[in-house]
């Protein structure tokens, strides 16, 4: 007489216990490596919205008054993903400099009555310590261009 049998047997029980937090532990790690990498491209599309924005800003002065005082916070204050009212702020630096005190290397120097304008984002907190952006523009009295 065969009997019909009910449940899970110990070694199948064993065998979902071993394998079940492994694929929890894999769900996980994708989750978290998706959620970095969501991350670290909203600051890097924020930062270029900074940089972007800092040029604009600088076509609209007038060429003998752009200097490195010229203010670039257009556009520089992110809500935080959080769920609060907390902000993520950049502070663009702005160098600006006659190409003619360029040294001799700069391909740049040979062009005259220019000016160069290089624009410095840092990474906030977390990602601090990723290399800025930046951004390198010719602006002539003429007009702009960018390296």
């Amino acid at each position: 007489m065969k009997m019909n049998q009910q449940g899970f047997s110990i070694i199948e029980l064993l065998v979902a216990i071993v394998i079940f937090p492994l694929l929890m532990i894999g769900i996980v790690s994708s989750y978290n490596s998706a959620k970095h990498v969501y991350q670290i491209t909203r600051q890097m599309n924020q930062m270029y919205i900074v940089l972007s924005s800092c040029p604009e800003l600088d076509r609209g002065l007038e060429f003998n008054s752009l200097s490195s005082s010229t203010n670039c916070y257009p556009n520089n204050t992110f809500p935080a993903e959080d769920g609060g009212t907390a902000t993520i702020s950049y502070a663009p630096v702005l160098t600006v400099t006659d190409t003619s005190s360029l040294p001799a290397s700069d391909p740049l120097k040979a062009i005259p009555d220019s000016k160069i304008v290089e624009e410095r984002v840092k990474w906030p907190y977390p990602n601090a310590a990723l290399p800025e952006l930046r951004v390198r523009m010719l602006i002539t009295r003429n007009g702009i261009g960018q390296q």
